[in-house]
C-alpha cells in the first residue's frame, strides 16, 4: 500500500515535472541575449612569454574588453578597464591581458599554484571547448604570474564544490608584470592540454577580472548578478582564423617513490616501509582519457579539518585525493544534497574492521574511462579494487561505477548511474547478504538556456543477495532563480530496503519535504549590496508508521545583508522538532549518560555572524548563537581570524566553542576546537603548510606539516610530517601516532 501511494506520488511529480520543462522551453528558449563575439588570428611569430606586450605579433591581434560589472552591481560603469588579446598557431593559444587600475595596491595572499581566496587581484579565462555550457577550462592568474587550472563542470550552475575542480592539472606557461598604471599577464596554453572537436572553428568564451581596488567583478560576456562568475550559460565566442586539427593530447606516465617511518604508541609497534606506484594517463580520440592508478599513495593529501558534530549523522567530508577528483563531476553529480548521496568516492579505501572501527583499506589499483563519445554523450567507468585483511576480517572488494550523461535540448541532460561493491571471493567472517551491494539508477537535469530553471528528477533501485521488499528511492527538486527571487521544491522518498554500500544516507523508509524561498532587495545608493530574506523548511516523515511518523520538522529564517566590499552580516532563527528512535548523545562525551530514545526534542537557536572585508591584510569571520537544545540550551561561538603577510604568508586560527547544557546532566559540557594554521608560499614552485587542531570531543591534538616542491611544473616532491595526541581534561597529554613520509612524483 505504502509503496504503491509512493509510486503513485513520483508519476504525479514527473508529470508535473515534464509538464515544467515543456512550459520553460517554449517560453524561455528565444529569450537569450546576444553575446560578443571575437576573431583569433593565426600568427607564425615567436612570442616570448615575459609579461609583457612587446612582441611583434601582439600589433596584430584584435582586442576585447571586459564589458559589464558582476559585482557590487549590474552595469557598464568601472573605473579599470581590461584589454585582452589572443592568438594561436599549430600547437598553443596565447593570451595577452592588460589590467588597468588606478592604484597599485594589489592583493596577492600566496604565490601557490591554484590558491583561492575570497579576495584576490586576477584574471580568469574560460574555454568551453565542445560549446555545449556543460563543462569549461578555466586558467588564471594575476600580476605575479601565479598558475590557476581549474575544470568547471555541471555548468557552473551549482555550488563552487561541486562544479570547481582544482585538482586538474595541465602544463602550461605565465608571466606577470606590473606597470605603472596596470599590469600584463602574458599566457600560453598547449593545445595538448585541451580535448577539443577535431577541426573546431569556434569555442565559447569568457574572462573575468577580480579587482580588490576598487571591489569590483568584471566581465566580457554579461552575467547576470545572481549567478556565479564561472557560469557556462552566459558566454561569449571565440572564432578561428584557420581550423584546428586534433588536440594531439599526450601519453602521460606519473610515478611515485614513497618512504614512510611511523610510530604507533598505543600498539607501541613502529615500521618503516618503501613503496612504488603511479598513474598512466592516456587520451583516446579527442574527448576521452583513460587513467589507470597502482598501488596509489596519498600519504600526501592535506589532512581533514576537524569538525565538532552534535548531530546523529555522520558529516560527508570533502575528497582531497587526486585520483578520484579527475573528472569527479560524472560520478559525484547524483542525487539530492544531505539526502541520497548513491555514490561518494572517500567510500573507497575505508573499511569496518571486525570491532567496528573505521580504518584505512589499501587500494590495489584502478582504471577510469571518462570523457565524450560525441558531442551529446559523456562517460564515466571507475573500477577499483580494494585488499583485504584477514585478521581485521576485511574483504577485499572490486567497485564499479558505471554513468553515462546524454545532452538533451540545450543545456538539460538524461543520466544513467550503476554501481556495484562486491567481495572478490568468500570469505567466513562476511554475513551473505553483504557479499555485494548493486544500484541501478536514471537522472533528469533540467538546465534552461538563460539559467532560470534547473532541477533535477531521480529515480533509484538497489539489490543485495536476499531479496529486498522496498529497495526503491526517488526525488524530484525544482528550482527558479531571478535577480529578486529565488523559489524552489523538493521531495525525496528512501524505501525500508535501499542501500547504497558506496554511498551516503542518512536514513532509509523516510521521505522528505523541503520548501525553500528566498528574496533580494537592493538598495539604490549605501555600501550595502543587498539584502536576503530566505525561509528553508525541512520536513522528515514516514508514511503508516506504527511509533511516530513525524521524524524531524524544521525551518530556518535568515537576514543577510552583503556589503559592497564583499562583508556580511546575517541573523538566523532556527527551530527544530526531532523524534530520536534510539538513545543519543549530543555532546559526544558523555555516552553513559544520553537523552533517551522514542522521544521528541525541541530546539531553537538565535544566530548573529559577521564577515570582514576580505580583501584586508587582517579579516575574520565571526558567528555567536544560543537557545533552547533538546531538553538544555547551548551556546556556540565559531570565530576565524585571518592574517595576510603578502605574498609569502597566510596565517589564520580557528576558534570554536560550544557550551552545551542538558537538564539531565549535572556538569555543562564544554567542547573546544583550536586550529592554527601557517601558509607559506617561499615562490611559485616551494610551499610549506602547517596545521595544529585541537579537538576536545575526540580528544585529539594533530599535528600535519608539509613541505611542497614542484620542481617541473607538475612534478613534485613532498615532505609531509603527521603527529597526533592524546589531550584529556585531567590528564597527561600522551602520543598516539607520529609518521614521516617523503615521496617523489614525476610527471613524464
Amino acid at each position: 500500500m505504502t509503496l504503491n501511494l509512493i509510486k503513485i506520488t513520483i508519476k504525479n511529480i514527473h508529470t508535473f515535472v515534464v509538464g515544467l520543462i515543456l512550459f520553460s522551453l517554449g517560453h524561455r528558449v528565444f529569450a537569450q541575449e546576444t553575446y560578443p563575439n571575437m576573431n583569433v588570428k593565426f600568427t607564425t611569430s615567436a612570442i616570448t612569454i615575459d609579461g609583457k606586450d612587446l612582441d611583434e605579433a601582439w600589433k596584430t591581434a584584435d582586442s576585447i574588453y571586459t564589458g559589464w560589472t558582476h559585482f557590487p552591481n549590474e552595469s557598464t560603469d568601472f573605473k579599470n578597464p581590461t584589454q585582452l588579446k589572443l592568438l594561436y598557431d599549430d600547437e598553443n593559444i596565447y593570451l595577452m591581458c592588460k589590467a588597468f587600475s588606478v592604484s597599485d595596491d594589489y592583493v596577492i595572499p600566496s604565490l601557490k599554484w591554484d590558491f583561492s581566496g575570497k579576495a584576490s587581484d586576477k584574471i580568469n579565462f574560460l574555454f568551453d571547448t565542445f560549446s555545449d555550457g556543460n563543462i569549461a577550462y578555466m586558467f588564471g592568474s594575476n600580476m605575479a604570474g601565479v598558475k590557476s587550472d581549474i575544470l568547471i563542470s555541471n555548468g557552473g550552475v551549482s555550488t563552487p564544490q561541486n562544479d570547481i575542480n582544482r585538482t586538474w592539472d595541465a602544463k602550461f606557461d605565465v608571466e606577470g608584470q606590473i606597470f605603472p598604471g596596470y599590469y600584463i599577464v602574458e599566457m600560453r596554453i598547449p593545445l595538448s592540454s585541451l580535448n577539443f572537436p577535431k577541426g573546431s572553428t569556434s569555442w565559447r568564451f569568457n574572462f573575468f577580472r577580480f579587482d580588490t581596488t576598487e571591489y569590483q567583478r568584471t566581465t566580457w560576456a554579461r552575467i547576470p548578478q545572481e549567478f556565479k562568475d564561472f557560469n557556462l550559460a552566459f558566454m561569449g565566442k571565440i572564432h578561428f582564423e584557420r581550423p584546428l586539427g586534433k588536440s594531439n593530447a599526450n601519453i602521460s606516465v606519473i610515478p611515485f617513490i614513497n618512504a614512510i617511518t611511523e610510530k604507533n604508541f598505543e600498539n607501541d609497534n613502529s615500521n618503516k616501509d618503501f613503496s612504488i606506484g603511479g598513474d598512466i594517463k592516456i587520451p583516446i580520440g579527442n574527448g576521452l582519457n583513460l587513467d589507470l592508478t597502482y598501488n596509489p599513495d596519498f600519504s600526501q593529501v592535506e589532512v581533514d579539518d576537524e569538525i565538532v558534530n552534535l548531530r546523529r549523522f555522520e558529516i560527508k567530508l570533502p575528497e582531497k585525493r587526486q585520483f578520484f577528483l579527475q573528472n569527479s563531476d560524472l560520478f559525484s553529480n547524483f542525487g539530492a544534497i544531505r539526502t541520497i548521496t548513491p555514490f561518494f568516492t572517500r567510500r573507497i579505501g575505508l573499511a569496518r574492521d571486525a570491532e567496528g572501527n573505521l580504518v584505512e583499506n589499501d587500494i590495489i589499483g584502478g582504471i577510469r574511462l571518462s570523457g565524450k563519445i560525441s558531442n551529446g554523450l559523456k562517460i564515466g567507468l571507475l573500477s577499483m579494487l580494494t585488499n583485504d585483511d584477514i585478521a581485521k576480517e576485511i574483504p577485499s572488494n572490486l567497485n564499479t561505477v558505471l554513468s553515462l550523461n546524454q545532452k538533451v535540448f540545450n543545456r538539460s541532460a538524461l543520466k544513467f548511474l550503476f554501481i556495484n561493491r562486491e567481495t572478490t571471493k568468500d570469505y567466513d567472517f562476511v554475513d551473505q547478504n553483504d557479499t555485494f551491494n548493486r544500484l541501478i539508477g536514471l537522472e533528469y537535469d533540467l538546465n534552461s538556456v538563460d539559467n532560470l530553471w534547473n532541477g533535477r528528477f531521480f529515480t533509484y533501485n538497489s539489490f543485495s543477495p536476499l531479496k529486498n521488499e522496498n529497495g526503491f528511492s526517488g526525488g524530484v527538486r525544482v528550482k527558479k532563480e531571478t535577480r529578486k527571487e529565488e523559489i524552489s521544491f523538493e521531495y525525496s522518498y528512501l524505501g525500508d530496503d535501499f542501500r547504497s554500500d558506496l554511498g551516503i544516507l542518512r536514513r532509509i523508509g523516510v521521505s522528505k519535504f523541503c520548501p525553500y524561498y528566498a528574496h533580494k532587495f537592493y538598495p539604490k545608493k549605501g555600501k550595502i549590496n543587498y539584502y536576503r530574506l530566505a525561509y528553508y523548511h525541512w520536513l522528515w516523515f514516514k508514511l503508516n508508521s506504527s511509533t511516530e511518523n513525524i521524524l524531524e520538522n524544521n525551518f530556518l529564517v535568515s537576514f543577510r545583508a552583503i556589503y559592497t566590499n564583499q562583508s556580511e552580516l546575517e541573523f538566523r532563527v532556527f527551530n527544530a522538532n526531532e523524534y530520536f528512535p534510539n538513545d543519543f548523545d549530543p555532546t559526544g562525551i558523555n555516552s553513559e549518560a544520553p537523552l533517551l530514545g522514542e522521544n521528541s526534542y525541541h530546539t531553537n537557536i538565535f544566530e548573529i555572524s559577521y564577515s570582514s572585508n576580505p580583501a584586508k591584510e587582517f579579516y575574520f569571520t565571526a558567528a555567536h548563537n544560543y537557545g533552547k537544545f533538546y531538553d538544555g540550551t547551548k551556546y556556540s561561538f565559531e570565530n576565524s581570524f585571518f592574517f595576510r603577510f603578502q605574498p609569502k604568508l597566510l596565517a589564520s586560527i580557528k576558534l570554536n566553542y560550544d557550551a552545551i547544557k542538558l537538564n539531565h546532566l549535572e556538569k555543562t559540557a564544554k567542547l573546544w576546537l583550536v586550529g592554527p594554521k601557517f601558509d607559506f608560499s617561499f615562490t611559485k614552485k616551494l610551499y610549506w603548510a602547517t596545521l595544529i587542531q585541537f579537538n576536545s570531543q575526540s580528544e585529539n591534538l594533530g599535528i600535519n606539516s608539509r613541505l611542497q616542491w614542484r620542481f617541473n611544473g607538475l612534478s613534485n616532491l613532498f615532505l609531509v610530517y603527521n603527529d597526533n595526541y592524546l589531550v584529556r581534561e585531567n590528564g597527561p597529554i600522551a602520543p598516539r601516532m607520529r609518521t614521516l613520509n617523503l615521496k617523489i612524483t614525476y610527471w613524464f
